[in-house]
């Protein structure tokens, strides 16, 4: 195997480790219902954050489509998930990540981390949760997509006990140490 070849091998175990522990993370402070985690790299390929906030604002204004693929290429890096394969999910994604986390992509994408949005509606395989625990370096940035498959996951936070949403970060962060040293962008 070449060393390209196996870096890339150690980086999606990594990161599929990582989407695992997110996962188990949650389920042990008593998010349960959170099944799946897929981990997105977001690469700005174009304009600068005011023009694509401004994009995204009038998109949603007009209740349209926003324009992610003019200022922005997003790759799944990693996956976990108790009730489907890579496979389906990678298939399922344009229509899981839901209209309202894709209007929230520049606010995650460009506010300093921790950052989340939600989308209270969600619902099935739909992501409820898209959150980036670091800031993006070098124009990429790093998030996670999460799913309760029976409710929204911020019905948890502020009402569960043990949901301190800062401290559910906190320890996040530390948790993705091994994927931010392995992940490398000009790969």
């Amino acid at each position: 195997m070449s060393d390209s070849a196996q870096q890339v091998t150690q980086f999606n175990a990594a990161a599929n480790e990582a989407a695992q522990h997110i996962v188990r993370y949650f389920q042990g402070k008593g998010f349960s219902r959170i099944t799946e985690a897929m981990m997105l790299r977001i690469h700005q390929i174009a304009g600068g954050r005011e023009e694509i906030e401004e994009a995204f604002e009038l998109a949603q204004e007009q209740e349209k489509m926003p324009p992610l693929n003019r200022y922005f290429e997003i790759h799944p890096y990693g996956f976990f998930s108790e009730v489907r394969s890579l496979v389906e999910a990678k298939s399922a994604l344009r229509g899981d990540f839901t209209l309202s986390l894709l209007y929230e992509v520049p606010k995650v994408y460009f506010e300093p981390a921790p950052v989340m949005a939600d989308d209270p509606l969600a619902s099935g395989t739909k992501y409820d949760v898209m959150m980036k625990l670091d800031d993006a370096v070098d124009g990429y940035a790093v998030v996670f997509l999460l799913n309760d498959p029976d409710a929204s996951f911020i019905d948890y936070v502020g009402t569960h006990p043990g949901a301190d949403w800062e401290s559910i970060i906190g320890e996040l962060k530390v948790a993705t140490t091994r994927l931010v040293d392995a992940f490398d962008p000009e790969d």
